[in-house]
């Protein structure tokens, strides 16, 4: 009989054993499969958020303003004579190819950039009264002055309104977070003041109706965010038709990196040696802080699972350990067999994979379950979300994704947990003479 078929032989002997390790290896990848794939859905769920409601894909800003971009500055401007030749590359037909030297050579679109959006954004205090609301206060806002159109082929908001509708060309009204409305006591139709800085450092107080309600899959937007039309705030704010940033969606065909290598590059030329070409930046560089957060949740869950599957190990060994002190006198007959060290080492090694084999089997099964399940449905953090800040650009149900990578590294990692457990053990037995062994 070969030591393989023994070995397997030997995990249906001790049922007992052999269950109670395969339930813990099964637990550990369960566990292991299912806050991955949390983890992995709740990071790409949070970076679309943020392309979908803050940033688009990239965003062109006036030069100087990207360093000082935490401050929400107001006196870097995209002037209109660089908005025509901008917007012109945005319009046109195909993209210009990079040049070799800054490594964009061969790139272009497929088709013209037809998602873009200029914006202004600033910060600005919102003062409401006790004619409109239960109590008179204040709140601490962040405005953007958008195009109502182009603002509605780059984000999502536009399409989440709760109440009332969105802006409209010329619209004297507001949109804010329905988050922030709901902190206020607003409703449509309630009058509210706003005093923001104007171009040249002035300070502008307006009165404004609330003319929509924003309930995003976004805090930050529900939180604090508020929409007025862009031409509104030109005359209100003297931008003589200066914004502060253009939001850009990309095609889905290419790479993203790609494309905005090659917008770079055209915008750049564009201004054919005069004033300073506005800079390109991609939104996982505008949203780093939000991106390093993430990762770092990320990286402290990953580790306490880690710790998690250690503390499965020692179970494991313990168990293992168990097993071939009570086999003693097996293992002390096939040493007088003329069997080796080597020999039944490998016979633990080939019962503990097996056991391995059945318990991660069992936890990859159940584990897939609850992640498809978690991928349909979620969970409801809702109760969470809405009173603190979790790091990730969620408002509510937390969706698992599915993640291949995070589990086959749990399923090689339980696999090689419970052959090297087992690989161990016997080695203290071994030690021992044969005699010395059958005596005891």
């Amino acid at each position: 009989m070969t030591m393989a078929k023994m070995a397997f032989r030997n995990v249906w002997r001790y049922r007992r054993r052999s269950l109670i390790t395969a339930i813990a290896i099964a637990l550990g990848v369960l566990f292991s499969i299912m806050v991955d794939a949390m983890l992995y859905g709740a990071e790409r769920e949070s970076a679309r958020n943020i392309r979908e409601y803050e940033t688009g894909d990239v965003k062109a800003f006036a030069p100087g303003y990207f360093e000082e971009r935490q401050f929400l500055p107001f006196e870097f401007f995209i002037e209109p004579g660089d908005r025509q030749r901008i917007e012109a590359i945005f319009a046109a037909e195909r993209q210009a190819n990079g040049s070799a030297d800054d490594g964009t050579a061969g790139l272009s679109t497929a088709r013209p950039v037809s998602r873009w959006a200029p914006r202004v954004v600033g910060g600005a205090e919102l003062y409401f009264t006790e004619e409109f609301f239960p109590v008179a206060g204040s709140a601490e806002v962040k405005f953007h002055a958008v195009d109502p159109e182009r603002e509605e082929t780059v984000f999502r908001t536009p399409r989440m309104i709760e109440k009332g509708r969105w802006l409209k060309k010329g619209d004297e009204g507001i949109v804010i977070g329905g988050w922030l409305a709901e902190d206020i006591g607003a409703d449509v139709g309630y009058m509210v003041s706003v005093e923001l800085k104007g171009r040249g450092g002035f300070y502008q107080t307006f009165d404004a109706e609330i003319v929509g309600i924003a309930l995003t899959d976004n805090p930050y937007v529900n939180r604090s965010a508020i929409y007025m039309d862009l031409s509104r705030a030109d005359e209100l704010l003297a931008l003589e038709g200066a914004v502060t940033e253009y939001a850009i969606a990309f095609p889905p065909e290419g790479k993203k990196e790609n494309h905005r290598k090659a917008l770079s590059s055209a915008v750049a030329r564009s201004m054919n040696g005069g004033s300073q070409a506005p800079e390109i930046y991609g939104w996982d560089e505008i949203e780093s802080d939000a991106v390093l957060l993430t990762k770092t949740k990320s990286g402290g869950s990953k580790a306490y699972l880690f710790f998690m599957f250690v503390i499965a190990a020692v179970g494991i060994s313990n168990t293992m350990l168990m097993a071939v002190m009570e086999r003693k006198n097996e293992i002390g007959m096939l040493r007088s067999l003329g069997y080796g060290n080597g020999s039944i080492r490998w016979l633990f090694l080939v019962e503990g994979f097996a056991i391995g084999l059945i318990g991660t089997a069992a936890g990859t099964l159940f584990g897939s379950v609850i992640v498809a399940l978690m991928v349909e449905y979620g969970i409801d953090f809702s109760f969470m979300m809405r009173e603190m800040d979790a790091g990730y650009r969620l408002t509510g149900v937390m969706r698992s994704a599915w993640h291949p990578q995070g589990m086959l590294s749990a399923i090689v990692g339980a696999l090689v947990i419970s052959s090297a457990v087992a690989w161990f053990p016997s080695g203290r037995i071994l030690k021992a003479e044969v005699a010395e062994i059958l005596r005891s």
